[in-house]
């Protein structure tokens, strides 16, 4: 396929044929008339802030393509809360040190309509990992899922249930990554 040697440039938009957000149609021409950095379009509508960096992030690898893609995952949440269930951690509650609610790992796995919502954005997501396999030539290999939980909002978007770790700083090597706040005992 074709080389970019400076990257691909992401953009959030709605699904296709939808009268969802969009970029705004001079910032989209301008970016395709560059034609360096062939833009990527990738659902992001169904994210209340809807920014691209609330489900996924690149950070650096020390191999051939030099980069590795983090994609928040639902799915890997829910593996991680039902093995720590298994373990005897269900009584363990979130967001300790934090004055609000601190629900508990069974609390969450008991919550039908979040794990029913979570089921529809992890689709939201794998839409996008495919699109991103495709045009930037991912192999599951390339791909790390980061455990992480959204809750439905005021019209029907998505907005993380605790700080997502995959919306992080990358400083060089170094990486900024927000505190989840996950469950612990006390």
């Amino acid at each position: 396929g074709k080389e970019y040697p400076l990257g691909r440039i992401l953009i959030g938009n709605s699904f296709p044929r939808s009268n969802g957000r969009q970029m705004t149609k001079v910032v989209k021409d301008f970016l395709l008339a560059q034609k360096v950095q062939d833009p990527v379009d990738l659902y992001s509508d169904w994210l209340q802030v809807g920014h691209v960096d609330e489900f996924m992030s690149f950070v650096p690898s020390n191999d051939r393509k030099g980069f590795r893609l983090l994609l928040a995952s639902p799915t890997a949440f829910y593996q991680l809360f039902k093995e720590k269930q298994k373990q005897g951690y269900g009584d363990a509650a979130m967001f300790q040190g934090l004055s609000i609610e601190k629900p508990t790992i069974d609390d969450i796995l008991k919550d039908k309509s979040l794990k029913k919502q979570n089921n529809y954005f992890q689709n939201c997501i794998d839409w996008n990992r495919d699109i991103l396999k495709k045009e930037l030539g991912l192999t599951e290999q390339d791909i790390i899922d980061i455990p992480a939980l959204f809750k439905m909002e005021t019209g029907g978007m998505a907005d993380s249930y605790f700080p997502n770790m995959v919306n992080l700083v990358v400083l060089g090597k170094y990486l900024g990554i927000p505190k989840p706040f996950g469950a612990g005992r006390s």
